[in-house]
Formats: C-alpha cells, sequence, structure tokens
C-alpha cells in the first residue's frame, strides 16, 4: 500500500489499533488515532482473557515483540488446567498454551498498557472523537456478533485455577470456562449467536458445572457481564472510504473457540508493513492469515455437523493425548 505521506490516521483505539499505531510511530509515521469512546478497554470488564499460543511456532509473546512492541502488560502463563465434559474431567498439561491477560481500564491490562505505549512514543490519541476526513486504517471492532459470551466476576476465596467445560447444556457448540486468580473470578459460557436466547440456561448450566469448586454466594455479590466477537471472511479488506480493515472490523477472530487477540495483534503488523513497505495488505493476509480463517470456519462447520458425538470425539481427544497441545496446533 504506497502512501506518499508519512501520517497516519487510525479510527479506533482497541488492541488492534494501538498495535497498529505502535509499530507506525516506532518506524518513523507521525500517527494519530482517533477513538469515538472516552477510553480505552470500555468494552470490557477488567475480566482476565486467554492470548492463545498454539497455533504458531513461535511463542506469541515473542511474536508480539518481534513488531516493536513491549510486553510489559500484566500476564500470566497457563501452564494446566481442568478440562471437563460433564462429570468427566482431565487435567490437561499445556505449558505456556495460552496467556491470561486482563481487558480493560484497569493498570496493566492490555488496552492501558498499550496506550501508554503509544502515548510514550508520540502517538496522538483522540478520545470522544468519531471521523476524520482521511482515515488509513480502520480498527472500529466488530459491527455484530456471532460468538457471545454471558458471564460474572467476582471475588473469592478459592485458590488459583483453570478450568474448561464443554457439552450441549452449557455452551452448544462452544465452551464454557472458570478462571480463579488472585482471590478475583471469572465464570463465564461461550456460545454461537444463534442460541442467544439460551445464554441464561448456558451460564446456570456453567454455574452447576463448576459447583464444585466455587462458593455459589460469592456469585450473588459478583458482577455479571456480557461480551461479543465477529467472524467474517471478508472479500474486501478495505472500508467504504478505503482505510485498510484490521482486527475484528475485518472480521479476523477464531471461530472454532473465540480466540481472537492474536489475530488483531497480527493484523494491525501486516497493515503496518503494508503501509512502510509498500506491499499489497491483501496478499500479506492470504498469505498468513486466509489459510487459518478457513480452517477456522471448517472446524466450526465439521464440530456442528457431528452434533452430540462433536463433545466426545473433542474431549478424548485432548484428554488421552500426552500433547494436547499438538491437537490444537492440528485442528487450527
Amino acid at each position: 500500500m504506497y502512501l506518499a505521506e508519512k501520517e497516519i490516521n487510525i479510527l479506533g483505539a482497541g488492541i488492534s489499533g494501538l498495535s497498529c499505531a505502535i509499530i507506525l510511530q516506532r518506524n518513523g509515521y507521525t500517527v494519530n488515532v482517533y477513538e469515538k469512546k472516552s477510553d480505552v478497554g470500555m468494552r470490557f470488564n477488567n475480566d482476565w482473557q486467554a492470548l492463545e499460543n498454539w497455533s504458531d511456532d513461535i511463542d506469541v509473546l515473542k511474536q508480539i515483540e518481534s513488531y516493536g512492541i513491549d510486553t510489559t502488560f500484566k500476564y500470566e502463563p497457563i501452564n494446566s488446567l481442568y478440562f471437563h465434559l460433564g462429570k468427566k474431567k482431565k487435567l490437561l498439561d499445556v505449558k505456556n498454551g495460552a496467556y491470561l491477560v486482563c481487558r480493560g481500564k484497569e493498570k496493566g491490562s492490555l488496552d492501558t498498557d498499550l496506550l501508554k505505549q503509544a502515548k510514550n512514543l508520540g502517538v496522538k490519541v483522540y478520545f470522544n472523537s468519531r471521523m476524520v476526513d482521511t482515515i488509513h486504517i480502520d480498527a472500529t471492532g466488530p459491527k455484530k456478533g456471532n460468538i457471545l459470551a454471558r458471564g460474572i466476576l467476582f471475588l473469592t476465596k478459592s485458590v488459583d485455577s483453570y478450568y474448561m467445560a464443554i457439552g450441549e447444556e452449557i455452551a452448544e457448540g462452544f465452551y464454557s470456562y472458570l478462571l480463579i486468580r488472585k482471590g478475583h473470578g471469572t465464570i463465564a459460557t461461550v456460545f454461537g449467536s444463534k442460541n442467544s436466547n439460551r445464554s441464561n440456561e448456558f451460564l446456570e448450566n456453567t454455574i452447576d458445572q463448576f459447583s464444585d469448586y466455587i462458593d455459589k454466594k460469592e456469585l450473588l455479590e459478583g458482577k455479571r457481564f456480557g461480551g461479543y466477537g465477529n467472524f467474517e471472511i471478508k472479500k474486501n479488506l478495505r472500508d467504504k472510504s478505503g482505510a485498510l480493515l484490521i482486527g475484528e472490523a475485518g472480521g479476523f477472530q477464531d471461530y472454532f473457540w473465540g480466540f481472537g487477540m492474536r489475530y488483531a495483534i497480527q493484523t494491525s503488523y501486516l497493515a503496518a508493513r503494508s503501509i512502510m513497505d509498500n506491499e499489497s495488505y491483501e496478499e500479506l493476509i492470504k498469505a498468513n492469515i486466509a489459510l487459518k480463517m478457513k480452517h477456522s470456519l471448517r472446524n466450526r462447520v465439521l464440530f456442528e455437523s457431528l452434533g452430540k458425538l462433536s463433545y466426545p470425539i473433542l474431549y478424548y481427544s485432548l484428554a488421552k493425548s500426552r500433547h494436547p497441545l499438538k491437537i490444537l496446533k492440528t485442528l487450527y
């Protein structure tokens, strides 16, 4: 993408927009970021989310650092987790299989840390601002959601531990999880938008699924939340004004399980690279991301086509493997 000017305007101060701004500013560009909300991370609830680390050979933190982005945000590696199907459970060895990062306005969150990095480099970030005449990068996030989440944030006396469960009654086609870290808990169900009317049912069944590990009284004082993500394989990777679409604005999401943060940062780098090196953004996406997106869609279609059989197949594939991350990498 050839640009004669060295001043770049980015719409959206999510992790993809800020990552792209950091990369470009570090490489000699003047970058302005315009965000319609009053702060970063306002879509989120200071909850912990997983940055997956199984889909590429390179560790995701090293990959982020290779782009020129510091990994100074708070993170916690997941080295093991309990995997459930009904009453069956297996402790999986998944050393550095993912990194928990905080999303929201809290100090040390991924969102606030990227904002701090961008500002320290000289990026100008304008909040409560919707549009300028010329936008080069569209990082405005999902306009709709076909992957939904419903959960509760709560304070707990339970010990640090991580749990994941699959099953038709708790999260049809997707999964539920319980994360407990340093007195803070997150319990949630992730499901497809076609089951949006079952969100309360899924959440209550998820609470029952994990009832051995939590005090339900603690949940009563917790904060309920919802979230959404959008997967879409777009034919056109530019918006109506010609700006490059990155992150979920471009539909870049994991349709199998909803782990989309790695895509957000990868596409921000590819967009920056297309500007810096005068390369085709479309060709860079085709070479680095497109096949994984197609695999993600394939996995979703296959999982749903198997119906109730999909759950035991997935459970035993991971539970009986000595290397469950290799199974996941093959899937992705």
